[in-house]
């Protein structure tokens, strides 16, 4: 009996040396370096326990880390029942004095704050927060200390504050909402749905120069609804992007998370081609329409593109870097009216490319059926030199192959009428420049007439060399004059030899 007496006794001496440590004043100060000591090995900055009271029902709780960050916890507790209400608040008046502690540069303010109630079973913070300027409440619930459900609204997010916090270069601004309802968060079982509108949107040109060398309009302005269903492992959007140059449609952009890899269908509307000259550098008249779908998958690039334009059609494949482009039945004329050239051949184009984006180095094959010069500079002088109307002539079959060596394209050409043969071989039209230099061997019937094209892309020099013409006119002429009985004497074979 005096064994189970000590044991007893024992215990409860146990109990008290605890009970005096943990939650009394002097218990408490032996404690309190002990914490202090423990936070600063896992925080790798100075770290101070202002205030620490600790009771069996309540507690107060406020850590200084560095000089700029303040975080205070306080509220009643049931170490019986495992069960707490408590109130929080973290200041923190510059996050770049916490790089050592996140990891990564960030900048700017920081305040949230908010109460936490329940106990093990289930877990609710309920809270507020400035980030990047808005003005965001939470609701979080945890079961078993793990999250479980979300509620979110985010109102008046500046982009240019998110930017800046996460220490990027200011590539806009803007405004954005979100409104996140998430029952489930499982990472292998989400649930819930999430609604962003952004609004106000304009890009700043001058980062986008410097980073990406891509001259942005300084009117492009931006506004998008993103609806985002979350299902399983990924999240399911519905998207609507419009910008002041083009509008993006998606009805299925899925981010599988687990994974890492993105799909997505896509619609693309560009109203004026023109204001696309940042990036193509080249004017247009017109609009498009583009469909297609799109897969990135780590370093992986897979897109799709079709349209119904100019006449006809054209379907695109980018992959790993290179580019597959199908040309059926476009019409020359359309295209050139896209391409604010002038009017020079009038038929239906069928081509197929082949380029790699990252050597810029690809070849392209054309076929022109049933086509008709048009008139313009190159037909008039033939008309007045050779006494020939060109534009007459139908070109059954046409065919153009061309080397692309970054904006150089080498093009060998060869056409064929009923009178007449056109051939060009490493014909240079260079986009950069916007210019042409090439020589076409026009051969009417019996006579070849060089033309030589030279000089701005959408209004070249034409010259014809027409030496062997002049000559085979005198001919015509002397033998004309010549008297009959001239002829065919050796005189008159003199006369026709000197031309």
């Amino acid at each position: 009996m005096k064994y189970i007496v000590s044991l007893l006794a024992l215990f409860l001496l146990l109990v008290g040396a605890v009970y005096g440590l943990l939650f009394t004043s002097p218990g408490n100060s032996i404690l309190r370096p002990v914490i202090e000591s423990k936070i600063s090995e896992n925080v790798p900055l100075p770290t101070k326990l202002e205030t620490f009271l600790l009771r069996p029902d309540r507690f107060d709780l406020l850590l200084r880390i560095g000089d700029d960050t303040l975080i205070e916890a306080k509220g009643s507790m049931s170490l019986t029942a495992q069960s707490i209400d408590a109130t929080y608040n973290v200041d923190i008046k510059d996050l770049s004095k916490l790089q050592k502690l996140t990891e990564m540069k960030l900048n700017g303010p920081f305040k949230t704050s908010g109460t936490i109630k329940g106990d093990k079973k289930l877990l609710i913070v309920d809270g507020k927060s400035d980030l990047a300027d808005s003005e965001t409440s939470y609701n979080l619930r945890l079961k078993e200390f793990s999250p479980k459900e979300l509620q979110a609204k985010i109102a008046h997010l500046k982009i240019e504050s998110l930017l800046y916090m996460l220490n990027q270069p200011i590539y806009a601004k803007g405004r954005v909402d979100i409104k996140a309802d998430i029952p489930g968060l499982d990472p292998d079982n989400l649930k819930g749905s999430v609604i962003t509108a952004i609004r106000e949107g304009l890009v700043h040109p001058e980062p986008v120069k410097r980073d990406f060398n891509i001259s942005i309009p300084s009117d492009l302005t931006f506004k998008a609804d993103i609806d985002t269903l979350l299902k399983e492992t990924k999240a399911i959007s519905k998207v609507d992007f419009k910008t002041s140059i083009a509008n993006l449609f998606s009805k299925a952009l899925t981010y599988d998370i687990k994974k890492g890899v993105l799909t997505a269908d896509y619609r693309a509307d560009v109203a004026d081609l023109d204001k696309l000259y940042f990036l193509t550098n080249q004017h247009m008249k017109g609009d498009i329409t583009v469909t297609g779908d799109l897969e990135l998958s780590g370093k992986k690039v897979r897109a799709t593109a079709h349209s119904n334009t100019l006449g006809g059609a054209f379907d695109a494949l980018f992959e790993d870097g290179k580019a597959k482009v199908d040309i059926r039945n476009i019409q020359t004329v359309a295209l050139t009216d896209m391409l604010l050239y002038p009017h020079i051949f009038d038929s239906r184009v069928n081509a197929k490319l082949n380029y790699d984006t990252i050597k810029q180095l690809g070849e392209l094959h054309a076929e022109l059926l049933n086509g008709q010069i048009l008139p313009n500079k190159m037909s008039f002088m033939l008309q007045q030199m050779a006494n020939f109307d060109i534009t007459k002539e139908v070109y059954e079959r046409t065919t153009i192959d061309t080397k692309i060596v970054k904006k150089k394209l080498i093009s060998d050409l060869y056409m064929k009428s009923r009178l007449t043969e056109i051939s060009s071989q490493k014909g240079l039209i260079d986009l950069d420049s916007q210019t042409i230099d090439t020589k076409l061997d026009i051969k009417i019937r019996k006579m070849v007439l060089p033309v030589l094209l030279k000089g701005e892309l959408t209004s070249p020099e034409v010259k014809i060399e027409a030496k062997d013409l002049l000559k085979s006119k005198a001919k015509e002429e002397i033998e004309k004059r010549l008297p009959g009985k001239l002829k065919d004497t050796p005189a008159g074979e003199l006369l026709k030899g000197l031309f």
